[in-house]
């Protein structure tokens, strides 16, 4: 209405799908393609482009591994400083590959039990405002609920800000007091006096990877103080060996064992979170929006990594996020979270193709999507 032209920074693609109507992609401080918001998601002719439009999670997406952008783009750096872009032969054949061959059951074992089960749980705030404080007001950040995850499987867990969703997360793991309600952990009732021997088999993910590492400990002091904790390892050279096999498990090396968090890129640091994570070897972990900082290619990667994991240590997930196709790729089951409370529960195909609650078909509803036809019409219009 008043004409005012917007420069929108995002890497978030549906949105740019939704809201642009010319598009520059950047790649190492240059311009790699621009064009029509249409032009961009209909024919990319960059490889960096087909691979950041191939990497990111859809409602349709089929496939358990997601692209990367190095399986569109090979980057060579001569001595000079210069970069040279090549596109990988047959990528979007491999693609396609990838949709026919990886059905999601092939990377889901059948569940042996219930792992965690959550009964009535509540968590409540209390806090001061007015005169003196003397006013006290109680937030119900979390509100009676109900939830249970089978061994090896995911739990997505969605809902809008403030809905309780990280605090659930911190009072299963016993991090945030619960006023009420009960965790079951593999049968037994979790118990505040029990929380230390529980720890080695229940570990997080946090969202924020520059805030989760020490700055002022190296990457092998950093992975090396859960397992001096635990009393893991039989002294200082298994529990180094323990440490370089950690990071080659998150596709890292013993050649980063001495650098510090901030000589990493928020991918890495990620991967050292997730590492540390690993290092107590638990069998639960929740991931409280551990992707949510990153661009989509990095994002890929780490998703990748964690579907890896998940296959080779048969670990259970309660991924936390506000992306609802990250949370659809992962997942086995979504629950949906309103103020506090768990509104639904479903398998993700079945919750996402038919869901039963207004908020859910609200959240769904919200999501941007690059659907080309709606871009098309959108353009016959301007």
């Amino acid at each position: 209405d008043l004409g005012v032209a917007v420069l929108f920074v995002t890497h978030d693609l549906g949105v740019v799908a939704d809201v642009a109507d010319r598009v520059v992609v950047m790649y190492r401080g240059k311009v790699v393609e621009q064009g029509s918001v249409l032009s961009i998601f209909e024919n990319p002719s960059h490889p960096y482009v087909k691979g950041l439009l191939a990497c990111r999670p859809t409602f349709e997406t089929k496939y358990r591994i997601l692209p990367t952008v190095e399986d569109f783009l090979h980057a060579e750096e001569a001595k000079d400083g210069s970069l040279t872009l090549r596109e990988r032969p047959n990528a979007m054949e491999r693609l396609s590959n990838l949709e026919n061959k990886h059905d999601p059951k092939d990377f889901r074992r059948e569940p042996e039990q219930t792992l965690l089960e959550v009964k009535d749980l509540k968590v409540h705030f209390t806090s001061g405002s007015g005169f003196l404080r003397k006013t006290r007001q109680t937030v119900k950040a979390v509100d009676g609920v109900d939830l249970s995850i089978a061994k090896g499987k995911t739990l997505g867990l969605v809902g809008e800000s403030g809905c309780g969703k990280t605090t659930l997360g911190r009072a299963i793991l016993g991090l945030v007091h619960a006023r009420s309600g009960i965790v079951r952990y593999d049968g037994a009732v979790l118990q505040a006096s029990d929380m230390r021997s529980y720890r080695k088999r229940m570990q997080i993910i946090f969202q924020d990877p520059y805030a989760s590492l020490n700055p002022r400990l190296t990457i092998e002091q950093a992975l090396t103080e859960p397992l001096t904790v635990h009393q893991i390892g039989s002294g200082s050279s298994d529990r180094r060996e323990r440490v370089v096999s950690l990071l080659e498990e998150v596709g890292l090396s013993s050649a980063h064992l001495l650098r510090y968090p901030h000589e990493f890129s928020g991918g890495q640091r990620q991967r050292l979170c997730v590492a540390r994570a690993l290092a107590v070897e638990p069998e639960f972990l929740v991931c409280d929006e551990c992707v949510s900082a990153m661009d989509v290619s990095v994002q890929a990667q780490v998703l990748n990594l964690l579907n890896e994991l998940q296959e080779s240590r048969n670990l259970t997930y309660l991924f936390i996020s506000h992306d609802l196709s990250v949370v659809k790729f992962v997942s086995d089951e979504v629950a949906v979270m309103q103020a506090g409370r768990i509104v639904e529960t479903n398998e993700a195909e079945a919750l996402y193709r038919q869901p039963q609650d207004p908020y859910t078909q609200k959240l769904l509803d919200a999501v941007p999507k690059s659907d080309l036809k709606e871009l098309r019409e959108r353009q016959r219009r301007n």
